[in-house]
């Protein structure tokens, strides 16, 4: 059979706080303190536990009022520039930061301010070489393979243009004289064939058969 629930009742007036003691189940309320007991446990004596009242649980009001009170803004500035927060995080504008910090790797060609990432860069470079060889894949090499001239271009242009062209063979000489004279080949490179003209000088070896009629 269920033990029956007793109720006992301080009435205003009387001295507040929780019943010296209670019996198993048995209640009581003290209209001083607006609190309810029971009485938990077993055997004849029991442990006082409040189960309700505003004297022993905090009200709605109580705690929007408490919560309003508690000022957030302060607490959080105050966690935020303590030493173990300073040490922890780094501070959003210009963070100096330590270890091997990482970031996405952008797609190759990617112009905007977000972070090159060693990947990002090593490819960007690779690209630029595009398998250059090795004697002329940094600029310092090109440069040396230019001879260091600024104006390499006009250089180059202004040397083939006093070149002969291949394709002309010889009949772009400035001077077809000058160029006999200095070849040593004299006004026999300019005679006919069927009509040359030897004048001074001697020839060696050479037989001469007037024919037959």
């Amino acid at each position: 059979m269920s033990s029956p629930y007793r109720v006992k009742r301080r009435a205003t007036g009387g001295a507040s706080g929780a019943p010296s003691s209670l019996l198993q189940s048995e209640l009581a309320y003290s209209e001083v303190d607006q609190i309810l007991y029971i009485g938990q446990g077993s055997g004849g004596s029991a442990t006082v536990v409040a189960i309700a009242g505003p004297g022993s649980y905090a009200t709605k009001a109580y705690v929007t009022s408490a919560v309003a009170a508690v000022d957030v803004s302060s607490q959080l500035s105050s966690y935020v520039t303590s030493s173990t927060a300073t040490a922890t995080y780094a501070p959003k504008a210009s963070p100096a930061l330590t270890g091997t910090p990482t970031a996405p790797t952008a797609a190759a060609g990617t112009n905007s301010t977000q972070i090159a990432t060693t990947a990002f860069v090593s490819t960007a470079v690779a690209n630029v070489i595009n398998s250059a060889p090795g004697a002329l894949d940094t600029l310092a090499e090109l440069a040396a393979a230019m001879n260091n001239d600024a104006s390499f271009s006009v250089t180059v242009t202004n040397s083939l243009a006093g070149k002969l062209t291949a394709a002309s063979n010889l009949s772009d000489l400035g001077s077809a004289s000058t160029a006999r004279t200095n070849l040593g080949l004299g006004t026999m490179a300019t005679q006919a064939a069927s009509n040359v003209s030897i004048t001074g000088g001697s020839i060696d070896g050479v037989s001469l058969d007037g024919g037959t009629y």
